[in-house]
């Protein structure tokens, strides 16, 4: 069951872009809540930054530590989880992830380039067809029917024991050779029936109108294995996700926003590098307060209105 979550101000990303804009926002007294998702902010990764104004020498994870310390002193609430549907062409804005439902009077959307994940041939096309990244959310569509679950950690087979308690025959496909998650929890897997396949990659999604079939690929070759749904738990494609919702983005897939990171919704603002600006450190905190100052001014025009 899904809590629903309440906010002013929705930030979706947790790297400078974000975290710049949740400093503004919360100094300035406006409830802001920022969704961290699983891939990592490009920033962490970095072995140094030296050209950060004010610091001769940094790591990036420490830099970005010091930033998320200081959104969090100021009163922004930090939280994990990925985004698995927008719902932004409306007032208030509504965003969902696996566990909550958050309700904001604006959203900035600061979500990096990320890790540039490998798509399954034809996933867009079947999405809401057969193709879901919630088995929490769409999972009672199918009870009684084959679903596959592809993934590689706990929630993975967490999805996989609860589709198969609403009477589903499940596979779980893993493209590594051991699922990343307790011996506990595989057990508990295999003890209820649920069929794995680990060392395997779904490389196609067939069917006419809904999801039919897939193609998988492991060691031993290629096969065909049919079912009614795939539950994707590994990534969640942002662009098709945007697209959506309704965000304009460029042949890259970057947000297109003006001089004040507007996007073309209403109350949706975006920064850092998913707008592929200048994909810098520096940069990015630039485009991120210029988001945040402009969902202040956007604040303000709505209590006076009200």
């Amino acid at each position: 069951m899904q809590k629903e979550i309440q906010t002013e101000v929705l930030i979706v990303g947790a790297g400078p872009a974000g975290l710049a804009a949740a400093i503004y926002t919360a100094r300035a007294n406006r409830k802001t809540l920022v969704l961290s998702g699983k891939t990592r902010s490009a920033l962490e990764l970095a072995h140094k930054v030296e050209n950060y104004p004010g610091f001769k020498s940094v790591s990036g994870k420490e830099l970005l530590d010091l930033f998320e310390g200081q959104a969090k002193d100021l009163g922004a609430e930090v939280l994990k989880g990925d985004v698995i549907e927008y719902g932004l062409g409306f007032d208030p804005k509504m965003v969902t992830t696996r566990n909550e439902i958050i309700v904001a009077d604006a959203v900035i959307l600061a979500t990096g380039r990320g890790a540039q994940k490998t798509q399954i041939e034809n996933e867009d096309r079947f999405i809401g067809s057969g193709v879901s990244y919630c088995a929490v959310c769409d999972g009672a569509f199918f009870r009684g029917k084959r679903v596959v679950v592809y993934g590689n950690d706990h929630e993975a087979i967490e999805d996989a024991l609860m589709l198969q308690q609403l009477g589903c025959q499940v596979t779980l496909i893993s493209h590594c050779k051991k699922v990343k998650c307790p011996e506990s929890l595989r057990e508990a897997a295999r003890t209820k029936g649920i069929t794995m396949l680990p060392d395997t990659r779904i490389k196609s999604i067939l069917g006419e109108t809904t999801v039919e079939r897939i193609v998988i690929e492991s060691a031993e070759g290629g096969d065909f294995l049919d079912t009614d749904a795939v539950f994707i738990i590994q990534h969640v494609p942002s662009g098709n996700l945007l697209k959506r919702a309704g965000v304009e983005l460029n042949q890259r897939d970057c947000i297109m926003v003006n001089r004040e990171q507007e996007t073309n919704l209403p109350g949706v603002y975006a920064a850092g590098d998913v707008t592929c600006g200048g994909l810098q450190v520096a940069t990015s905190v630039g485009e991120g307060v210029m988001a945040a100052l402009q969902v202040l001014k956007l604040l303000r025009q709505k209590k006076s209105a009200a």
